[in-house]
């Protein structure tokens, strides 16, 4: 049992990069990174460190992007849930479980896929 968690909100684009995000790619991967170190560093003292991996939500960062977005609401359940349960990485909704399931299958089609969306 843990008695205390660290979330890092990352993004899809830890796992794979969109064109002309270069710089919020690497900084999500970098964060992604940092998380599995303090994960392994913090293991044995009590303290779960998670990652979030949304896809779009539904915020002012992406109000001009056509696309099927998540509530923040949402995202936000799906992480509480996700502690309790004790998950280590949270997909907190259909875009970002969809991707994961297509990334842990394929993950250069993905890398692919993101590359094609310019």
């Amino acid at each position: 049992m843990h008695r205390s968690s660290i979330v890092n909100i990352l993004t899809l684009v830890a796992l794979a990069s969109m064109p002309g995000l270069a710089v919020y790619n690497a900084s999500k991967a970098a964060a992604w990174s940092m998380t599995q170190s303090l994960r392994a560093t913090l293991s044995g003292r009590g303290v779960a460190v998670i990652g979030v991996f949304p896809g779009a939500i539904d915020t002012e960062m992406t109000a001009a992007v056509e696309m099927d977005k998540t509530s923040p609401e949402h995202v936000a359940e799906k992480v509480i849930a996700g502690i309790i349960a004790g998950d280590e990485d949270i997909f907190p909704d259909p875009m970002s479980t969809q991707l994961y399931a297509a990334w842990k299958q394929d993950h250069k089609a993905v890398e692919k896929q993101f590359a094609s969306m310019m």
